[in-house]
């Protein structure tokens, strides 16, 4: 018994749509988070250095970075001094419990150090660490 009627009927084949959506929209979002850490550009710090290390967790940090040009940098963003106290408000970060990051070039200006360190501390941020590179055993 053949049911069909005489014609062969033929229909294009389709695309379903559904899933190229999904996966284009998977690649604009992977490219929109992945090209904002290609944006900020790494300083180039000079720092001391120093025989042991500590280490601080990211999510946990906040950093400073200061040139040997004294110019200063809030979370790799440009900033001074004066704005330094009022970008820490602005995190909402606490600061018991938040550690700040100094990273100051070794030919810094001393006094801006000093600078960054008051400001955090009338802004309540007790936990500095300064940023050092590790000395290799041979240099002892």
């Amino acid at each position: 018994m053949n049911f069909s009627s005489g014609k062969a009927r033929f229909s294009s084949p389709a695309v379903n749509m559904t899933p190229l959506v999904d996966v284009i929209l998977q690649l604009v979002i992977f490219f929109m988070v992945t090209a904002q850490f290609a944006v900020l550009p790494g300083l180039k710090l000079e720092l001391p250095e120093l025989a042991s290390k500590t280490l601080v967790k990211t999510d946990e940090r906040l950093e400073i970075s200061l040139t040997a040009q004294n110019d200063l940098f809030f979370e790799g963003r440009p900033t001074t001094v004066a704005r330094l106290g009022d970008l820490l408000e602005q995190t909402g970060a606490d600061g018991q419990a938040v550690v700040v990051l100094i990273t100051a070039d070794r030919a810094a200006d001393y006094g801006v150090v000093f600078e960054i360190i008051e400001a955090l501390r009338l802004k309540n941020f007790n936990r500095v660490v300064m940023g050092a590179t590790l000395k290799s055993p041979e240099d002892n």
